[in-house]
């Protein structure tokens, strides 16, 4: 699976579930930790996420915010994994 298509999915379940549909509109470069969005325990629930819809673990030594900072690093990450 792409990167775009991989943005795709994790920006409605960041939309739906860790947002719950608010006004915020996510776009591939928003930065989700700074305006946290994206906080430990959120981004324990979009690992979650990513394995089950994705098929993919992410390394421990992945854990890290420059993964994590926007949607784009985050589709990169999981596409890099062979998400998809």
């Amino acid at each position: 699976m792409n990167e775009s298509a991989v943005a795709d999915l994790i920006r409605k379940y960041l939309t739906e579930r860790i947002l719950d549909a608010s006004d915020v509109q996510i776009e591939l470069d928003t930065p989700l930790l700074e305006w946290g969005i994206l906080n430990s325990l959120t981004t324990t629930r979009l690992v979650g996420f990513i394995r089950e819809q994705f098929g993919v673990e992410i390394p421990f030594d992945a854990m890290l915010g420059e993964n994590f900072k926007d949607l784009r690093s985050i589709s990169r990450l999981v596409a890099g994994l062979g998400g998809g």
